[in-house]
């Protein structure tokens, strides 16, 4: 395990982390922090718990539709097997 510091919408989260993690949730703080920053410029809130909760439902939502796609996938494989 590995010590690590992420900062999301400016403030530090320390974190352990395996060594092939590391990378990942570095790059995970930054989508996080990219997607806050568009939310802000994009509507009018000032409360960064409301920005991360909008970011939060959003992949939330993503991953759904991500799951959705690879049982529709599993499924067209299985049938062609």
């Amino acid at each position: 395990m590995r010590s690590i510091k992420v900062n999301i919408s400016g403030r530090e989260y320390p974190l352990n982390v395996s060594e092939e993690s590391v990378s990942a949730m570095q790059k995970a703080a930054s989508l996080v922090n990219e997607q806050t920053t568009k939310y802000s410029s994009a509507y009018p809130v000032s409360d960064q718990r409301d920005l991360l909760a909008m970011c939060a439902l959003q992949l939330a939502f993503q991953r759904l539709e991500d799951d959705n796609k690879l049982e529709a996938i599993e499924k067209l494989l299985n049938i062609t097997d």
